[in-house]
């Protein structure tokens, strides 16, 4: 054996027990974590019910908890209603694992990274999971589905941008039909001329809300899609004061904490955070006109007529994450979880930064670095400083932690991205 080979055993020998001891703790993690009930619970009661022909939306479960997902995705459980409960949560969290590793490489697939050096790399690694540990540590914990639809926005996502709209469209679908976020991505599709992708995604939306009458009968499944519909409706006075859970996020709370005076919240600390008191009618028209401004600042991000397909990975890249980072800002009802789609657009602002270090001005280039880090700080004081989270929650801090983010991907602007005039 010479002595490069003996000098790379020891490097071989640690690694592999390194990933042997990382493994043995994930099973642990998994292992606790699956012996609660948490929101997997409910969507496998959901789906029990649903073959007794019970309305499984206007049945409470666990504390009096909705389920909100879809007839679909309660079929889709049902095969998990078979095994043991923490078995079957198990396997769900162990599937969360695996969607997590492929959102990073779905993201590393969407940035052109092969000018980062290793270093650069495992800078952008470590701050991009730094960020978003939170949020996948709470998506595991509450057994949650936000991994599961972002996995599938991006991966849908790229298959379209690589030309196989019919696998991309399908995953999209099934995201929108599960919980319905991802519908902020069906627009852009036609927008940016995705046209085949952008149709394909309507059919199987569709599809998929008839298909569960195959299972239950078509006056069964008409009868739960009306009551979804009712249950979901963002009109409702529930979803426009969104005060029910001192967990929530998003614009409807935000707004409601600070422009209705006596808001039904009873996690309310005694301390004062309205600055008006607004009637219930004018809180809704300001809510969406709010809504309505994020939404055209879109156009920020686009920076190009519509029908009109843009190149360059990096342009690309920073406008899906600016639309993924509205879902848990303009939806209702969205608890800290939620936010786990902010985090493709931090990864961008964290690239952007490494990428540009030498070509910024000092100005920007510390405004972004900072800025960067009291976000980081904002959404995860919960973990870094969480004997004060009573007070995080009652002054939303995570929702404005959100907010600033957008401020600081609207400044970070690629170089690349001319415009191709040819639809797809």
């Amino acid at each position: 054996m010479n002595e490069s080979q003996t000098s790379k055993f020891p490097t071989g020998l640690i690694k592999t027990l390194a990933w042997s001891l990382a493994g043995i703790a994930l099973f642990i993690f998994l292992y606790i974590e699956s012996q609660g009930k948490g929101d997997f619970f409910i969507f496998l009661s959901a789906s029990q019910d649903l073959f007794k022909g019970e309305n499984i939306f206007e049945k409470r479960y666990v504390d009096s908890y909705h389920y909100f997902y879809s007839v679909f995705f309660a079929i889709l459980l049902h095969p998990f209603t078979y095994l043991p409960f923490h078995l079957s949560k198990f396997i769900w969290l162990a599937l969360n694992i695996f969607f997590v590793y492929r959102i990073f490489q779905v993201i590393k697939n969407l940035l052109p990274l092969h000018s980062f050096s290793k270093n650069q790399l495992l800078l952008m690694r470590i701050g991009g999971f730094a960020f978003s540990f939170r949020f996948i540590y709470e998506n595991l914990h509450h057994s949650q589905t936000t991994i599961l639809l972002l996995f599938l926005s991006l991966q849908g996502l790229q298959l379209i941008f690589s030309n196989k709209p019919l696998t991309g469209a399908l995953l999209i679908a099934l995201g929108i039909n599960i919980k319905l976020l991802p519908i902020v991505l069906l627009p852009y599709l036609f927008y940016r001329g995705f046209f085949k992708a952008g149709s394909l995604v309507i059919v199987f939306c569709i599809s998929m809300l008839l298909i569960p009458a195959l299972f239950i009968g078509w006056n069964y499944n008409q009868t739960l899609f009306n009551t979804w519909l009712s249950l979901i409706n963002p009109s409702s006075t529930v979803h426009v004061l969104d005060t029910e859970e001192r967990s929530f996020h998003g614009l409807s709370t935000l707004l409601s904490t600070l422009l209705v005076q006596d808001v039904p919240d009873v996690y309310a600390l005694p301390i004062k955070r309205n600055i008006a008191d607004v009637s219930l009618e004018n809180l809704n028209t300001i809510l969406n006109c709010v809504r309505l401004l994020l939404i055209g600042f879109s156009l920020w991000f686009f920076r190009s007529l519509p029908f009109i397909a843009v190149s360059g990975l990096k342009h690309q890249f920073r406008e899906v994450s600016y639309l993924l980072m509205l879902i848990p800002l303009i939806f209702p009802h969205q608890q800290h979880y939620g936010f786990l789609f902010i985090c493709p657009a931090f990864v961008f602002c964290l690239y952007y930064l490494i990428q540009n270090k030498n070509f910024l001005s000092k100005v920007k280039f510390y405004f972004i670095m900072l800025s960067c880090c009291a976000i980081y700080v904002v959404c995860n004081l919960k973990i870094l400083l969480g004997e004060y989270n009573y007070y995080y929650e009652h002054f939303k801090i995570l929702t404005y932690g959100a907010l600033y983010l957008i401020v600081v991907l609207a400044t970070c602007v690629p170089k690349e991205g001319q415009i191709i005039d040819e639809p797809h």
